[in-house]
């Protein structure tokens, strides 16, 4: 009687904490060696991804049963496992950098989600719960998520949005990021934006962001109006890196400082490098920059109907080592602004475009404050054109 009466109040008290559980939902809730609650809150249940990772999710949940089946064969020999992930924020693999290039890496540096939890999502109400979820995350993304509006990330820090393979992001709308600081967003494609910004990325008095291995496009069908921009940094956003990224296939692709008459707020911000991305069958913007610095080196354009780089009210501009094919207008200065900008060119091969460049002032930024490593002109088009996109 005695050892029933003791089994009662054991089941007891295990059901008090199951009811009390604290376990917020898309937090870890076991694994081996974890040393956390390993239960979840009402209506969410403990999901296995593999032996070293669980996670709070919808006891309903589609498809994340499929992510689980994906994930339980993997081997962590060959390929980080989730718990590795959110310790040590390893690239998704090993063909992606862990660290950017550029302004990125000035202002203490951009490390995104590093150290933080893993949550993987593969709907729209997945990722926006994702988002809410406090404290420094890693939100890997699996396959292409169909958005029916745009994604609000605003006020957040210590961040990164992860593809999980090479076809996996984002369609029908984009992202309105703002005020947001530490944002990595790596290995994802972003096409046909048409949420209420129309922007794939619009990112707003933000700073340290690198966007990096991404593709991004939609058409040329419409009038250049009917999409905005790709990737968009404007309202004194701030160090910045865009690498290795395959942006085709639209008119207006990357605007840097929204208007001529936001000086005020702009002046001193708008720090972005751009480097070994691959503009191809674009209108102009690539980028176009107002009253920032901008170091733009080692990519290559291709099939560029109006304009490429295009320097405006002021702005600082350091082009070098990059390759232009058919290519109208590389560089210029004096185009759609009340005010020209400044532009130091060097060792580009603008090939059968030829010095079609209108620069009307030589401007004074002749040296980035960064390590970097310039690829020999003659490696440039093969190297990047190989490379970028996701992995």
């Amino acid at each position: 009687m005695k050892s029933l009466y003791i089994l009662i109040s054991i089941i007891n008290i295990t059901k008090i904490f199951a009811e009390t559980c604290s376990n917020s939902a898309f937090f870890q809730c076991g694994g081996d060696n974890w040393k956390g609650q390993s239960c979840c809150k009402s209506g969410y249940s403990c999901k296995k991804y593999n032996q070293w990772y669980s996670m709070c999710m919808p006891e309903t949940n589609e498809s994340t049963t499929t992510i689980k089946k994906t994930t339980t064969t993997t081997k962590p020999s060959s390929t980080p496992t989730n718990k590795e992930v959110s310790k040590e924020e390893e690239p998704v693999n090993s063909k992606l950098p862990s660290a950017p290039v550029g302004y990125a890496s000035m202002n203490g540096g951009t490390t995104g989600g590093k150290g933080g939890q893993t949550i993987i999502v593969s709907n729209q109400s997945e990722l926006q719960s994702a988002i809410k979820v406090s404290g420094t995350k890693i939100i890997k993304v699996k396959g292409i998520i169909q958005l029916s509006s745009d994604i609000s990330i605003n006020k957040t820090s210590n961040l990164s949005l992860i593809g999980m393979d090479n076809n996996s992001g984002f369609t029908g709308g984009g992202f309105f990021i703002k005020s947001t600081n530490n944002l990595i967003i790596q290995n994802l494609k972003f096409s046909y934006c048409l949420g209420s910004s129309k922007d794939c990325l619009g990112i707003r008095r933000s700073s340290n962001i690198w966007v990096d291995h991404c593709e991004f496009y939609s058409d040329l069908n419409h009038g250049k109006d009917y999409y905005d921009g790709l990737v968009d940094f404007t309202y004194a956003s701030d160090y910045i890196t865009v690498s290795w990224c395959y942006l085709h296939d639209h008119s207006k692709v990357s605007l840097v400082g929204h208007s001529d008459n936001n000086g005020s707020e702009d002046r001193g911000k708008l720090h972005v490098t751009y480097h070994h991305n691959y503009f191809r069958n674009v209108i102009s913007r690539i980028p176009s920059i107002r009253f920032g610095t901008g170091h733009i080196f080692n990519n290559v354009y291709e099939d560029i109907d109006y304009t490429c780089i295009n320097s405006r009210m002021g702005a600082q501009v350091l082009v070098e080592g990059n390759v232009f094919r058919k290519a109208s207008h590389p560089i210029v200065t004096n185009y759609e602004s009340v005010e020209d900008g400044y532009v130091v060119e060097r060792n580009n091969n603008f090939g059968n475009t030829g010095n079609s460049n209108s620069i009307t002032r030589i401007g004074s930024f002749n040296t980035a404050p960064y390590k970097y490593t310039m690829d020999s002109i003659n490696s440039v088009y093969n190297n990047v054109i190989n490379n970028v996109g996701p992995q």
